[in-house]
């Protein structure tokens, strides 16, 4: 059982925390929420964060919106979000952070509807795999995913006839050691998504099937963010969890409501951390062997 707590007079202070606030800052999310009739509460567990919880029990799922504001800067410590988890074993806890939200919404918003099972969805075998251009591989993820388009050197993507719907980008080769000491090649999956309000079911296999007959790689690796994700989709592709990475830094820029990355030669003034990352592996090798 978790214990259950009122805001205390601080928390009630913080005006970007209160109930009436949340519901403003969040209206998109709890309209789709309530058009749909989902199920939902506006939960707060003061003994474990100031910020509120957006609590689904359909989806056994709770959303941590995370606004930070100066006030609560000792809270933000390195450790303050992944501890938030153990808390709720039997729970899907998603952190979302403000600047995500503003910027992102329609990529939250989809992968919301997935979580619900209310999107349309097309099955891999229908689509056709193809090589696409940086532009294009660009302009799919900045409109699709919630964490943007990073550096790629193999780009492939899903079509249903001349339409997009699903991309997945990798690393160029790496040569490296395996745990023999052995001379491998292993690559890095970089970023897999699928068109907003859209689930491709068997899309990442498709395309993993692909990368892997065309390049021969010894291993993919990949890592997944946990403020979203503790990694299921890729496990049940035979992807095994190798390493949690611990959570990375970024100056809170209170003018701006975003997160920065940190520089290193200097102490942000208001530090935030995330909750680290997952690295996977496909051992191809073994599996072919």
């Amino acid at each position: 059982m978790h214990n259950f707590h009122t805001l205390t007079g601080e928390m009630n202070n913080q005006k970007q925390n209160t109930e009436k606030n949340i519901r403003a800052i969040l209206q998109p999310l709890l309209c789709y929420l309530e058009e749909n009739n989902i199920l939902y509460s506006i939960d707060y567990y003061s003994s474990i964060s100031p910020y509120s919880f957006i609590s689904i029990p359909d989806i056994n799922t709770k959303f941590h919106f995370i606004n930070p504001i100066k006030t609560l800067k000792k809270w933000h410590s390195r450790h303050a979000i992944t501890t938030i988890n153990t808390h709720f074993k039997k729970e899907r806890i998603i952190h979302l952070w403000a600047d995500t939200w503003q910027t992102k919404q329609s990529a939250v918003l989809s992968r919301v509807s997935g979580l619900l099972g209310n999107t349309t969805r097309i099955h891999a075998r229908t689509l056709k795999v193809e090589r696409i251009d940086i532009h294009t591989l660009n302009e799919f993820v900045e409109l699709n995913h919630i964490s943007g388009s990073p550096n790629s050197k193999i780009k492939l993507g899903l079509f249903k006839g001349k339409k997009l719907v699903a991309i997945a980008s990798f690393s160029g080769k790496r040569k490296i050691n395996d745990r023999n000491g052995l001379p491998h090649q292993s690559y890095e999956l970089i970023r897999y998504c699928n068109l907003i309000d859209h689930t491709v079911v068997g899309g990442l296999s498709k395309l993993l099937k692909y990368f892997i007959k065309e390049y021969s790689p010894d291993d993919i690796m990949t890592y997944t963010d946990s403020d979203w994700s503790a990694g299921e989709s890729f496990t049940k592709l035979g992807f095994e969890k190798m390493d949690h990475s611990a959570p990375i830094i970024f100056n809170w820029n209170e003018t701006l409501k975003i997160r920065e990355k940190s520089n290193n030669n200097t102490d942000p003034e208001f530090p935030v951390f995330n909750a680290g990352s997952n690295k996977y592996i496909l051992n191809l090798n073994r599996i072919n062997n």
